[in-house]
């Protein structure tokens, strides 16, 4: 074990860019269930796809790190712009298609999210792995 030097030991997983970036994992990983289930029922009569909320990234930024705009000098104009829509509102939309047995499973739409969410994931670790070799740098560890 190693000795401790009087220098304290970092929790990496108490740091708010991990915990999302696990948080956004777990979801893609429970997407991917839901989704590959929507696949292998494609043939069962009756069956309607199931699918999971997306993560509301800007709620959790709120909860995890809340930044509040400050104006430093009385003189500084206050903001006017409204907040801005998303990049992709995605509106549940009534699925039409449905086959002669009620199944409404689109197996072009499951590959289609399950595609999707693959990039969530994979985005997920981009994300932590560069923000630990930003860690090693700093702490003067790494390349």
């Amino acid at each position: 074990m190693p000795e401790n030097l009087g220098i304290g030991i970092m929790d990496v997983g108490n740091l708010k860019l991990f915990q999302m970036a696990v948080t956004k994992m777990d979801w893609a990983s429970q997407r991917q269930k839901l989704l590959s289930q929507n696949v292998v029922n494609a043939n069962t009569p009756d069956y309607k796809p199931q699918d999971l909320k997306e993560i509301n990234f800007k709620q959790v930024m709120r909860k995890a790190a809340p930044v509040n705009v400050v104006r430093t000098d009385p003189n500084h104009a206050r903001g006017t712009l409204p907040e801005r829509d998303p990049f992709r509102n995605r509106e549940v939309r009534r699925n039409f298609e449905a086959s002669p047995d009620g199944n409404k499973v689109i197996l072009e739409e499951q590959m289609q999210k399950v595609g999707d969410t693959r990039g969530d994931y994979n985005m997920a670790i981009t994300l932590m792995q560069s923000h630990m070799k930003m860690l090693k740098i700093a702490l003067g560890k790494g390349n």
